[in-house]
């Protein structure tokens, strides 16, 4: 009879020890993620989409700044406004002029002056030769200031000539002082056919033996007429 080896039922089935430890000391595999395709991009969600925005919103906001700041202005609005409030100002101020000049009966509103540069600076000339005529004199030529006067004087200026020439020779040969007139600046406010209108800078200095003596400045209002082809001067008045 055949004698087996006896079998030891107390041994467990599992693995030995040492297998079970190789196993739980491996890693455990994670699953491997699918490799990205080059030249695909992927899907936008829904939180991306304002940021395509941001751009034009960026465009409008310098926008308004730029509205709402004036060239070279370190405060926001100020000049914006008043060059808004600057034109406002001008269109009622050329709305009132236009209403008094269409209130004055009578008067010729075909103003040249701003538009006839050659007859403006006609005038101009004329005004100045007169003025120099009549405010400048040398007192060794004193005699002949009468005559040279009324060349170019006409209406009240004339008649003033006339009426007080005699006085005035008298005490410029008297006072043996020669006087320099300067007529600038000149500015034309008024011009039409036959009548001009200017404000003008009038300087009037005397001298005495080539010393200086006194002079006189202020603005004046000349008014002046055409009498055949000649501007002469007809009235002056102090302002």
């Amino acid at each position: 009879m055949t004698s087996r080896k006896p079998i030891n039922r107390v041994t467990s089935k599992r693995r030995p020890a040492g297998e079970q430890q190789s196993r739980a000391a491996a890693p455990r595999s994670t699953p491997s993620r699918k490799p990205r395709v080059t030249g695909t991009n992927r899907p936008t969600t829904p939180r991306q989409a304002p940021a395509a925005q941001q751009p034009e919103q960026g465009k409008r906001v310098s926008v308004r700044r730029k509205l709402s700041r004036g060239a070279g202005s370190g405060k926001p609005g100020r000049s914006f406004w008043s060059l808004v409030a600057g034109c406002l100002i001008a269109a009622v101020l050329l709305g009132g002029f236009a209403a008094v000049a269409a209130s004055r009966p009578g008067v010729d509103d075909s103003n040249k002056a701003f538009v006839d540069n050659k007859a403006t600076e006609e005038v101009r000339a004329a005004a100045d030769h007169a003025l120099k005529t009549v405010y400048a004199y040398d007192v060794k030529n004193i005699d002949g200031y009468r005559d040279t006067a009324r060349q170019v004087l006409t209406g009240k200026m004339l008649a003033d000539l006339d009426k007080y020439a005699d006085t005035t020779i008298s005490a410029v040969k008297q006072a043996q002082t020669s006087a320099d007139a300067k007529a600038e600046p000149i500015g034309v406010t008024l011009l039409t056919g036959d009548r001009a209108e200017l404000l003008v800078n009038l300087v009037v200095s005397a001298t005495k033996n080539g010393a200086a003596q006194q002079s006189v400045a202020g603005p004046v209002v000349l008014h002046m007429q055409k009498v055949g082809d000649r501007w002469l001067a007809s009235d002056i008045v102090d302002q």
